[in-house]
């Protein structure tokens, strides 16, 4: 059916397409003899260029219908579900969980009073292999808030996550919906008020829409009103100075009705406790106890093929068991060392798990460098199984370390793909200005040549050639350096413009006849002719929008979201949908050019046959004019073409083997094989201690 409407929407796109050219051409014949002049032929690229846009753009103006406020939450908790449901398999959570025990912590300066957190002792205690309950005791809590603590590797976000999904399973219609955010991504300046970050975080996370001239949205009713949930991982992420500044907004910000988890190291979330002089208000604190080993062993059992293990692995088992493989014990005691140790032997069925038990037997920091080393051999071989993979293992191991780096040298734990092309160039300043030089030039042809060929035939080679290559370069240096991160922007923008125009209609009637503009138009109609008179009702018209625009913006009043009709929440957003949505972006720019070219040069033509400006007398003036309204409209034409500017840099650096050509299909199977994890727009290491891992190992330096 997906691929039917596909089909179906390409056959709309096209006849909307030849229909205007189909139109021109028989008008052509029947006016001009089937003569072909330079503007005729514009005219007709204009005319198809107009359809395309307005199919393309009505395709998006198709949008969920608003719903109330139970209805809106309903479906984020469904977009939410689905996102994450996805996640879950590909981090192999499911089937079965490690069973981490879970209790309340026993450092009382890092919680609250008892009495304001639960009614009882223990508030939280339980299994991440009993989810159920731990989500009852959560709910149990008097305001719902609660901190995940623990050290490196000890399942936290596992735990949030599962939590999460639960929550959501189980959760009535009055109860808020849970949301996964990365508070690293919190900016404190930007919104010192927690309630308006989330609703920013939200809104861009899961597209919401918002109603034209109301300063709310879905995001901002629910956030308000205490029915999100936030899931804020990765506080220890954070400077130091900002964990505690965090806390404190927490605790000032949240309302009683607001409910919260965070996840943290403990270290860390100690020392922000301490720093901020108070621990998060009324939120229980839970750790994790350390694995067992005897639950490691039966962990193990469980997940080798049956019928009863070999001979090796009842050896390695019974050492378990029994003490003496301390190393293996110790390694093991963290979610992170038995899924090491899960996916290094038990995923590879011809790998001999006796080293465990004797060549690592009491080296610690020897079998978890093992385990890691081995660890991208033994994903990519079970995912070989499955499925081939078109890439060379030790290439995919190559750059998986070069991306670790790339990682660690920025000092952030995100993989941004708008990023990743320009921090892999050369480090050598002048390769790298010389690089970027290219790279932008290239991409700024790309706006240009459109832009020149339209503007050519309307108004000559000179000009045409002129205003496009200013205003292909300008716009490059213009250009938003991020993407877009909602993928119905375009359709909101072109939505409220639309509305806007129409509201503002009868306004700008008004002010035409108590104005000048309308005795202008009159006038230069009766003095000089219609064309003067056309333009004078073109200019008039632009001065009262103008009028109008500014007069809105001196009132700062905006109306309120109606909780009856809240704009729907329409997608989750992916690394893989902005990069989709930029690409698509780049297209509806690239007609926009084509349309923008045409539109200068009929401008210009139309005011020397009227007489507006005096026709030029020399291919310098034609230039010149070129240059001056290419600058012009490059400038203020704010491009994001992202995809553009990381597909060119890819082509440059993927002979030098720095970053494969296809980044987003390595990045994508990266994630299916579960090294790294998706968080919004970007992709991050699934584990910290492997990206140092990797980070740290030896590869092919090709940064020179």
């Amino acid at each position: 059916m997906v691929g039917e409407r596909r089909w179906r929407a390409w056959l709309l796109w096209l006849s909307m397409v030849l229909a205007p050219v189909g139109v021109s051409v028989a008008a052509n014949q029947v006016l001009n003899d089937g003569v072909w002049s330079g503007p005729w032929v514009a005219g007709t690229i204009v005319a198809a260029v107009v359809a395309g846009l307005i199919v393309e753009r009505a395709g998006r103006v198709l949008a969920p219908t608003p719903g109330n406020v139970t209805e809106t939450m309903r479906e984020l908790a469904q977009l939410v579900n689905d996102r994450w449901s996805d996640e879950v398999v590909t981090r192999s959570l499911g089937d079965p969980p490690i069973p981490v025990s879970w209790h309340m912590t026993r450092r009382t300066k890092l919680m609250d009073h008892p009495h304001l957190v639960a009614d009882r002792e223990p508030a939280v205690s339980g299994r991440s292999d009993d989810i159920a309950a731990l989500a009852v005791a959560f709910r149990a809590l008097r305001r719902r808030r609660l901190v995940i603590t623990g050290g490196p590797g000890t399942g936290k976000t596992t735990l949030a996550i599962q939590l999460m999904l639960e929550l959501i399973r189980t959760r009535a219609d009055n109860e808020p919906v849970p949301v996964l955010l990365a508070v690293a991504d919190w900016d404190i300046k930007a919104h010192p008020r927690f309630q308006d970050w989330v609703a920013e975080r939200v809104r861009t996370d899961y597209a919401a829409l918002r109603t034209p001239g109301n300063q709310q949205d879905g995001a901002d009713i629910l956030a308000a009103r205490g029915s999100i949930l936030a899931i804020l991982d990765g506080l220890d992420e954070l400077p130091e100075p900002a964990r505690a500044k965090v806390i404190e907004k927490l605790s000032d910000t949240l309302m009683e009705r607001d409910q919260v988890i965070v996840t943290s190291r403990t270290t860390e979330y100690g020392k922000a406790v301490t720093a901020a002089r108070r621990p998060l208000k009324a939120a229980a604190v839970i750790a994790p106890k350390a694995l067992p080993p005897d639950i490691v062993a039966d962990f193990l059992s469980s997940q080798l093929p049956p019928p009863s293990p070999s001979s090796a692995w009842t050896k390695v088992l019974c050492a378990l068991r029994e003490g003496a493989a301390p190393a293996l014990a110790d390694v093991t005691s963290t979610a992170l060392g038995l899924w090491l140790v899960r996916v290094v032997y038990i995923h590879r069925p011809d790998a001999d798990p006796a080293p465990l038990v004797t060549e690592y037997a009491d080296d610690v920091r020897a079998l978890r460098t093992h385990l890691l080393d081995n660890l991208l051999d033994a994903l990519l071989n079970a995912r070989t199984t499955i499925k081939p993979t078109p890439w060379d293992p030790a290439v995919i191991t190559e750059w998986t370390k070069r991306l670790a780096r790339l990682q660690a040298e920025s000092g952030g734990h995100d993989l941004a793909w708008w990023r990743l092309t320009d921090q892999a160039l050369p480090a050598s300043r002048t390769r790298r200005a010389l690089a970027r030089t290219w790279i932008g030039w290239l991409s700024g042809l790309a706006f240009a040549l459109p832009a020149a060929l339209t503007a050519t035939l309307t108004y000559g080679p000179v000009f045409g050639s002129a205003f496009g290559i200013c205003f292909g370069l300008s716009a490059t240096q213009a250009a938003a350096r991020t993407p877009d991160f909602a993928p119905l922007r375009v359709r909101q923008r072109l939505r409220d413009f639309t509305r806007g125009l129409l509201s503002d209609a009868r306004m700008i009637i008004y002010i035409l006849p108590a104005g000048i503009g309308l005795p202008a138009v009159v006038y230069n109609t009766w003095a000089h002719g219609w064309k003067m008179g056309v333009a004078a009702l073109f200019a008039a018209l632009g001065i009262g929008w103008v009028t109008v625009r500014v007069l809105q913006q001196q009132d700062k009043k905006h109306a309120q979201a109606d909780e009856n009709r809240l704009p729907p929440f329409t997608a989750a957003l992916t690394p893989q949908s902005t990069w989709r949505v930029n690409r698509s972006l780049l297209g509806v720019q690239l007609m926009n050019a084509l349309l923008l070219g045409a539109i200068v040069g009929f401008a210009a033509d139309f005011m020397n046959e009227a007489s507006i400006v005096s026709p030029p007398s020399s291919a310098s003036v034609h230039a010149g004019m070129g240059i001056v309204f290419g600058i012009a409209f490059g400038l203020v034409n704010k491009r994001q073409h992202m995809w553009l500017m990381s597909t060119i840099a890819l082509a440059h650096l993927g002979p030098s083997d720095r970053l494969p050509f296809r980044l987003m299909r390595f990045l994508h199977d990266l994630h299916q094989l579960g090294v790294l994890r998706i968080v919004g727009p970007f992709y991050q290491f699934r584990h910290a201690e492997l990206q140092d891992h990797l980070a740290a190992a030896k590869g092919t330096d090709h940064s020179r």
